[in-house]
């Protein structure tokens, strides 16, 4: 059973509602830990656990103005999850399928190939330089270094919070950027973030 934080969360839903950043946060502290065991159990690789997590919160952010109707929020969080979790790896699945079939009929094609890579990897580059410079230095810490959010914390004195922070802000751009730009899916696009490594 979950425990209840210590505050109201009737009333910090109603401020997470009101678009209050700071009551998300708190949210966010309290039960992005509670979640990552679940997530994990789920994916079954710690840096897409803490993906779909960030993205799980990001949706709840993006649908805030319902949160006044929940009346059982860890339930709903958790269903929340629940259903996200499935159909990312529902997603992952086809598209490893697709991958599959795609380099199957281009196996001769090589040069083909490396165009697609390097599209992508300039794709991921533009959108990285049009964040900030502390997000894209923590965005290459946790994906291409492969440092834990704690790690990264430690390594340049923000709390993990702050990355956590840092870190649904950049799934956040990727998010606008592969919708607007590649016509593809935040899961798509979360499949693609850890290919970038």
């Amino acid at each position: 059973m979950i425990d209840l934080p210590k505050y109201d969360e009737k009333q910090l839903l109603l401020s997470v509602a009101h678009g209050d950043e700071a009551s998300f946060s708190q949210l966010y502290a309290h039960y992005a830990p509670l979640l990552y065991p679940y997530v994990l159990k789920l994916v079954k690789m710690p840096a897409l656990a803490e993906d779909v997590i960030q993205d799980i919160f990001l949706k709840l952010w993006e649908a805030r103005a319902k949160l006044t109707e929940v009346k059982n929020f860890p339930g709903y969080l958790f269903t929340i999850a629940r259903n996200h979790t499935l159909n990312i790896l529902q997603n992952l699945t086809r598209s490893q399928k697709a991958m599959a079939s795609l380099v199957g009929s281009f196996k001769e094609q090589r040069f083909d190939d490396e165009v697609l890579v390097n599209d992508y990897s300039q794709f991921v580059e533009k959108v990285l330089q049009s964040i900030s410079p502390r997000s894209r230095e923590i965005f290459r810490k946790c994906r291409e270094q492969g440092l834990t959010y704690d790690e990264v914390a430690q390594e340049i004195g923000i709390s993990k919070n702050a990355v956590k922070k840092h870190m649904v802000q950049v799934l956040r751009t990727f998010k606008v950027a592969t919708g607007r730009d590649l016509g593809i899916t935040m899961e798509v696009a979360l499949i693609l973030l850890m290919l970038h490594i």
